[in-house]
């Protein structure tokens, strides 16, 4: 099934283009890696997949009532909000409420089922800033996986992380790949790939 397709997309900043007549399809169960020079589109083409871009020509395509599970560049949030990984994690539900409604206690269950998963039931109540790299970067991959998404989007996600790290990310990948289609953003040729894996290059 297709999920999402850009059609001769060309986007960019202040009227000025990043990104020049692309065109990619994403499919249900897809492994996709962008992989680039610097500057050459890949953040880019994320932020027109998740929806927090508009092109200037082109057209992008949805699957009705699709859902996206995004992890953006590292560097990208503050890590000195004062929210516990718990709260940070639970967050990633809250597209899943009407305007006047609160957590609850399933959306509790549901979060602390995702950081057992990851194994950061342990580091539940602990404040965001204080914790490592892979610990942090597990904590956002949860608050994308937490809604059950059926596309994860994921830009630069093994950056500043240890050789421990990485692959403990790579392999949560791997086993979600199972059961959603993932895009994600990487310049690291020796990432474990599905077998199904599909490179594209942009810029």
């Amino acid at each position: 099934m297709q999920l999402l397709s850009l059609h001769h997309v060309t986007a960019g900043y202040d009227r000025r283009p990043v990104l020049s007549d692309f065109s990619l399809v994403v499919s249900d169960r897809d492994f996709i890696v962008l992989r680039g020079k610097n500057g050459g589109g890949k953040t880019t083409l994320l932020k027109l997949l998740v929806g927090l871009l508009t092109p200037m020509e082109g057209r992008v395509e949805r699957a009705p009532k699709l859902t996206l599970g995004y992890l953006p560049q590292y560097r990208s949030i503050d890590r000195r909000f004062p929210i516990t990984v718990e709260e940070t994690v639970r967050s990633g539900l809250q597209s899943s409420l009407r305007w006047w409604q609160r957590f609850g206690s399933s959306h509790r269950a549901t979060t602390l089922r995702q950081l057992e998963k990851l194994n950061l039931l342990h580091l539940a109540r602990r404040p965001i800033h204080t914790l490592s790299g892979g610990q942090w970067q597990r904590t956002l991959l949860a608050r994308a996986l937490v809604s059950s998404p059926q596309l994860l989007l994921l830009d630069e996600p093994d950056t500043h992380l240890d050789v421990q790290a990485k692959g403990e990310l790579y392999a949560a990948l791997l086993r979600e790949h199972q059961s959603r289609a993932i895009v994600i953003v990487s310049h690291d040729n020796t990432i474990p790939l599905s077998p199904e894996a599909r490179i594209v290059e942009v810029g």
